[in-house]
């Protein structure tokens, strides 16, 4: 019974340091309001440190009393290292990547969020080394992100040692318990409480039942009503859509916030409301984002939706072979017809991600049902002018413009002698009636002023998205490096 009663009054005090944290962070930045709320507190021997799955922060009570002793910062770094991590929706992102650099990403993205914001009870002295992989962030990532930094990381080809020395200067939090996310499409039962290792070990990051009295007190002290009716109780079945739709709806109402009611203290948060608003952009499916400019004409195909069956048998059954009704020889459909698309090929695009993009556009379109038998397609290089114009009129000169692809250009960038020489191709030829244009660019240039008179959409890569210049008439998508690359042949 007194050895229960420390462990209660530990994880009592464990608790209290938390709220104190998060009280003193909330003074500086009320804009986080929701994400403060959206977590409970439980004692958890299955971490020597503290890390959180998204419903609950899980810490030993013995770290964090040392941390408060010596290092209150450090407790504030962390709490708010876990909100950015939920924000973002690190836990359920890392897919098929691999696991430690995922880890490695995700601190470093939520370390370099925290170090760009100027409150006195975050800011720390930086070592040489992390000031080295901020320089190489901003170098080569336009909007900061996990998935950014983790191509960054990969690139580089670093060894186990380096790996290791990477990831001891971002560390912060238990990774362990993102565990339960990493199939983000079903359900995951919380594995059992066997502790199989760091940053992926096998456990549900939980406490035992004897931390439910602790547990609810800490509930009933953070007032935290937002874990009621979210499945995070202890020991329930979660999904990575539970843990995102949870914290997409928080970081939603974090940025309208952000936006809105606090943009004044806001404002002293530098650029985050810029990763919060690029995270929270909406997502196409770039298939379906296609079939935007695809264009209904007659087409000799049968029609089997066009006949009622029950005559259409009823004359087999009666004339013998002779049915009352046949089926019609054209059919309405939507497919390309008339339809450019237009390579950024400066300096700064790689030839590699566009031939990747120009294959998965072909093998969205190689589909027999999205040609018509003759196109007009325009596939138009342009720099700071117009390069060449490739004209495609059926699906096998596509397949063969993909595989012998050379980009041309590589000097500067502007958008505008792209449109002003599609605008040019109308006027001399009526008959051209463009349906849209895709522009595929790194975002890095001069923007025409004038709509013109077809549907234009911009596709930028997620490293380097910065739509601050594209007009209000167009369209965005963003496409991942990384699925690109894998679609850079055939």
């Amino acid at each position: 019974m007194e050895q229960y009663d420390i462990i209660h009054k530990l994880e009592r005090v464990g608790e209290n340091i938390l709220e104190t944290s998060r009280s003193e962070l909330y003074l500086n930045m009320r804009f986080l309001a929701m994400a403060f709320g959206g977590f409970k507190y439980a004692a958890s021997d299955k971490t020597g440190t503290i890390g959180t799955d998204g419903y609950y922060i899980y810490y030993s009570p013995m770290f964090l009393i040392e941390k408060y002793r010596f290092d209150l910062k450090w407790i504030n770094r962390a709490y708010l290292h876990m909100i950015f991590h939920c924000i973002f929706r690190h836990p359920s992102s890392r897919e098929n990547r691999q696991r430690e650099l995922w880890n490695i990403a995700c601190d470093i993205t939520a370390e370099y969020i925290i170090d760009s914001l100027s409150y006195k009870n975050l800011r720390r002295d930086m070592t040489a080394e992390k000031r080295q992989v901020y320089y190489e962030v901003e170098a080569n990532i336009k909007t900061v992100s996990a998935q950014a930094i983790y191509r960054l990381i990969e690139s580089k080809g670093l060894n186990d040692e380096e790996i290791k020395s990477l990831a001891a200067e971002f560390i912060v939090d238990d990774h362990s318990f993102w565990v339960v996310y990493d199939d983000i499409k079903q359900n995951v039962q919380i594995p059992d409480n066997s502790n199989e290792g760091e940053n992926g070990s096998e456990n549900d990051g939980g406490g035992e039942e004897s931390d439910d009295e602790g547990e609810n007190s800490g509930n009933t002290q953070n007032g935290n009503d937002s874990g009621k009716n979210d499945q995070s109780e202890k020991g329930v079945p979660r999904s990575g859509k539970d843990f995102d739709d949870k914290w997409r709806e928080i970081s939603t109402k974090t940025q309208t916030e952000m936006e809105t009611f606090s943009k004044e203290s806001a404002e002293k948060a530098g650029e985050l409301i810029k990763y919060i608003a690029f995270e929270n952009r909406p997502r196409y499916n770039y298939r379906e984002f296609l079939r935007k400019f695809f264009v209904r004409r007659e087409v000799m195909r049968l029609d089997l939706d066009s006949y009622d069956y029950i005559y259409y048998t009823y004359g087999l059954k009666v004339y013998g072979n002779m049915p009352l009704i046949e089926s019609l020889e054209y059919k309405d459909d939507s497919k390309i017809d008339e339809f450019a698309i237009v390579l950024d090929t400066s300096a700064s695009c790689s030839g590699d991600l566009i031939k990747g993009f120009l294959s998965e556009t072909y093998s969205i379109l190689s589909d027999s049902e999205s040609f018509f038998r003759k196109i007009n397609l325009h596939i138009i290089q342009c720099d700071s002018k117009v390069q060449s114009d490739t004209v495609i009129t059926c699906k096998e000169e596509f397949e063969k413009y993909v595989k012998s692809f050379e980009a041309r250009g590589f000097g500067g960038t502007d958008f505008r002698p792209a449109f002003e020489y599609v605008n040019s191709l109308m006027e001399e030829n009526k008959n051209f009636q463009l349906k849209g244009m895709i522009y595929f660019t790194d975002g890095y240039g001069q923007y025409p002023v004038k709509m013109p008179p077809y549907e234009t959409a911009f596709v930028f890569l997620s490293q380097s998205y910065d739509d601050s210049g594209v007009p209000p008439w167009a369209s965005e998508i963003i496409v991942d490096e990384e699925e690109l690359l894998k679609n850079g042949g055939f």
